[in-house]
C-alpha cells in the first residue's frame, strides 16, 4: 500500500467516525460550539488587547479539540482541552502579573499551572475572590478542588498514562466511552473557565455591557452572588 492510499483510509475512518458522532453528540457538540462562544464573547469586554488575544485563542483551542474529538482523535482531543484551561486560567493571572505576562508573550517564561491553582495566591484562592469579587469566596475551595481534579483526568492522556491506553487502544475507531468522557471534562473545564473569568472581571464589566452576558446568568443561576447581579433574586 503506497502512502496516498495508506493516508486514504486513514482519512475515510476518521470520516465515518465524524459521521457518527455529530449524529449521536449532535446537543454535545451545540452547548461546546456554544461555550466556544461564550468565551470569546467574554474576550470582547476586555481592555488589554494581549489578554482579549489570548481569550480568543482559548476559545479557538476549544474548537479545535472537539473537532478532534469528532474525527475520532481522542488523546489529541484532550491534549487541546489541557491546553485550552491552562492558557484560559493563564490569561487570568497574567492579568494581575503584568511582568510574567510579557515575559511569557517574549517566550522568557512558561505558564505553571501549579503557581495557577495555587490555595493561597492562584486565581482560584480566597484571596483572588476578595480582591475581585468578595462574595464569590466561599464558593473558591469548591472550584479550585474541581480544576484540580480536571486537570488530572487530562494530564493523564497528556502523560500516555497506562489506563488511558488501555481505554483507547492505538486503532482509530469510534470510542463511545472516549466520546462521553471528552464532553463530561469539556463541560466541566468550561464552568470553571467562566467562574474564574466572572471573579476576575464582571464587577469591573459595564452594567449596560453585563446585560448582553445572559450566557452567564443562565450558567450561573445557582451562584446567588453572580444571580444577583444580573437581576436576580436572593435567597
Amino acid at each position: 500500500m503506497d502512502i496516498k492510499e495508506y493516508l486514504e483510509k486513514i482519512n475515510a475512518e476518521c470520516q465515518h467516525i465524524f459521521a457518527k458522532t455529530i449524529v449521536d453528540y449532535t446537543e454535545s457538540l451545540g452547548k461546546s460550539h456554544h461555550l466556544s462562544a461564550c468565551i470569546f464573547e467574554y474576550s470582547e469586554f476586555l481592555f488589554d488587547e494581549n489578554e482579549k488575544e489570548l481569550l480568543t485563542t482559548v476559545s479557538a483551542q476549544i474548537e479545535s479539540s472537539t473537532l478532534n474529538a469528532t474525527l475520532g482523535l481522542y488523546r489529541q482531543a484532550f491534549s487541546s482541552l489541557r491546553l485550552a484551561f491552562e492558557m484560559a486560567l493563564g490569561c487570568v493571572s497574567f492579568s494581575v502579573n503584568k511582568l510574567e505576562h510579557y515575559e511569557w508573550l517574549k517566550a522568557k517564561a512558561d505558564i505553571k499551572w501549579a503557581k495557577l491553582i495555587d490555595k493561597d495566591n492562584g486565581v482560584l484562592s480566597v484571596r483572588f475572590a476578595n480582591a475581585f469579587f468578595q462574595d464569590l469566596s466561599p464558593h473558591i475551595s469548591e472550584f479550585n478542588e474541581r480544576a484540580s481534579k480536571v486537570y488530572r483526568s487530562l494530564s493523564e492522556f497528556v502523560h500516555g498514562n497506562n489506563e488511558t491506553w488501555t481505554k483507547s487502544g492505538i486503532q482509530l475507531k469510534f470510542n463511545k466511552d472516549l466520546a462521553d468522557h471528552y464532553f463530561e471534562q469539556l463541560f466541566e473545564i468550561g464552568e470553571i473557565i467562566l467562574f474564574s473569568l466572572s471573579c476576575r472581571y464582571l464587577n469591573s464589566i459595564a452594567k449596560n455591557d453585563r446585560e448582553t452576558m445572559e450566557f452567564l446568568s443562565t450558567q450561573f443561576s445557582h451562584i446567588e452572588p453572580i444571580r444577583v447581579l444580573f437581576g436576580g433574586p436572593k435567597e
